[in-house]
Formats: structure tokens, C-alpha cells, sequence
């Protein structure tokens, strides 16, 4: 007998392997794709957390992607209905709990790309009057005229806004 004849007979084998098969090409696409995206990123303007963000969004997408095919494909609706509903949940409670983190990375984002201010500005916000050391996702970093480093969450920055001095101007 050959193989296409046992696979008709047991026709409830047969999603199970294209499942497998879907798989294994899932891997090796999705795993090129984030070796691709990491060599465009690097070129770009985006600071290495927003890079790894971007390229975290996408490969992830792309296995939810390929499990809910997977799970289609093997009639599993009925079970993964409520286990979304519950994950829901979870999402959103985490989303609650991690808020003003969320906050700080995008407001970082917008700060970073719009290049409102740069490194080695003089600026002024939350009451705190200083040159800028760094930027990143989350943080912003002041040294201020007594030589104290202030670190500010972005999220406070961008929604209290700032005054971006010219250089070379006395205090």
C-alpha cells in the first residue's frame, strides 16, 4: 500500500502533518524575516530599543499568525475561544500594571524621531534646567548646573512639555 492510500484511510493523520509541515516552514520563514528585518534596522535612524521593538512586533505577529492557522487547520476554535478571552484579560490587567511604562516608550518614540531636542541641548522641564546626556526609550537624562544628573520618565516630559534654549545664550 502506498502512502497516499494510508493517508486516505486515516484522513484524521492529515492535518496533523501539514500542521507539522506549517510548522517547520513557519520557523525557517519567520527566522529569516527577523534576520532580514535586524539587518535593515541597523541602518536606520531608530535607537537599538526601538529596533528591538519593531522587530519583536512583527516576528510575534507572525506566530500569532501561524497559530491561529495551525489552529483552524486542526479544529481547535472551541478551545481557544475562552483561553483568548482569559488571555484578554491578562492583557489587560498587564497593560493596566505597566502603563506608564507604555507611556514613557512611546512619548521616548516621538521624542527620539521628531529630534526635538538632541544630545548636549540646553533645555528646561519639570522645573529642572540642564544640558541633555542621554535619551532613550523611557528615560531622559539632564545634567544640570550643579552637576547633578536628573532622570525624568519621557511620558511626564512630552505631556509637560519643555523650552529648548539656543546655544550659547548665558543662563
Amino acid at each position: 500500500m502506498d502512502i497516499l492510500g494510508l493517508l486516505y484511510q486515516n484522513q484524521w493523520v492529515v492535518p496533523y502533518l501539514k500542521s507539522v509541515l506549517i510548522l517547520i516552514a513557519a520557523f525557517l520563514v519567520i527566522g529569516t524575516i527577523g534576520r532580514y528585518l535586524k539587518k535593515l534596522l541597523i541602518n536606520s535612524t531608530l535607537p537599538a530599543d526601538a529596533q528591538h521593538i519593531l522587530r519583536s512586533v512583527v516576528v510575534y505577529f507572525l506566530w500569532f499568525s501561524v497559530l491561529m492557522y495551525i489552529t483552524r487547520e486542526l479544529n481547535l476554535q472551541e478551545i481557544l475561544v475562552p483561553l483568548m478571552g482569559a488571555s484578554f484579560l491578562i492583557g489587560a490587567a498587564v497593560a493596566l500594571a505597566v502603563k506608564d511604562v507604555l507611556s514613557d516608550a512611546v512619548a521616548g518614540v516621538f521624542i527620539i524621531l521628531d529630534k526635538h531636542f538632541d544630545i548636549g541641548d540646553e533645555v528646561e522641564t519639570l522645573n529642572h534646567r540642564g544640558e541633555i546626556v542621554s535619551v532613550t526609550l523611557r528615560k531622559t537624562r539632564i545634567r544640570t548646573g550643579e552637576n547633578t544628573i536628573v532622570v525624568m520618565p519621557n511620558g511626564k516630559i512630552d505631556s509637560s512639555g519643555w523650552i529648548l534654549y539656543e546655544k550659547g545664550l548665558n543662563k
